[in-house]
């Protein structure tokens, strides 16, 4: 399985690069890609700006359709990824759990997507996605549709409930992401 990291977004609400906010001594992109390490074979950085995540020395690669959100991102990584199955997440995840992905990993049976549950919404930025949605998300991209869960009825999905991610991840921390400065010093304090 390869771990996909996107880091395509704008970062209007924090007002800077996420991924290159520092927590200690570590920018964030470097805890995520030091999670996934242990629970996948390789890893791939969908970005606008590959050059400035070299020193990663993972695989990066740029938008094959530029502007078209983590809908697009998602669509990159799987075409450029090795591997059928692929974890997805945001670079603003600093507290990825690898015990939750592994599980994660083992639910696949032949589903396309594995997506957690969260309070009642959706996690499609923390899920395993296979190489047969690549034509789906085409097809959406193509429509100007950019909502991941819009194409999720068209493939085998399976969700994931609350109380069975809580097993693994019981403060459900992997899907604490970095939106706000406010949100920045708590995971400071979180990581204390």
């Amino acid at each position: 399985m390869t771990g996909i990291i996107l880091s395509g977004g704008k970062s209007r609400r924090i007002g800077k690069d996420k991924a290159f906010l520092k927590i200690g001594e570590k920018y964030i992109i470097q805890m995520v890609v030091e999670s996934l390490k242990s629970v996948v074979e390789k890893i791939i950085v969908v970005t606008d700006n590959p050059h400035r995540y070299k020193f990663l020395r993972v695989k990066i690669v740029k938008d094959i359709i530029p502007g078209k959100g983590p809908l697009g991102g998602i669509y990159t990584g799987l075409f450029y990824s090795k591997d059928y199955y692929n974890f997805i997440c945001g670079c603003d995840m600093p507290f990825l759990n690898p015990d939750l992905v592994k599980f994660m990993r083992s639910t696949i049976k032949d589903n396309d997507v594995v997506v957690p549950v969260v309070g009642g919404f959706l996690e499609p930025l923390h899920s395993i996605y296979s190489k047969r949605c690549i034509g789906v998300i085409r097809q959406h991209l193509r429509k100007g549709d950019l909502k991941i869960k819009n194409f999720f009825p068209e493939v085998r999905c399976i969700y994931l409930s609350e109380s069975t991610i809580r097993r693994y991840d019981p403060n459900l921390l992997s899907f604490f992401n970095l939106n706000t400065p406010k949100m920045l010093e708590l995971t400071k304090n979180l990581h204390g």
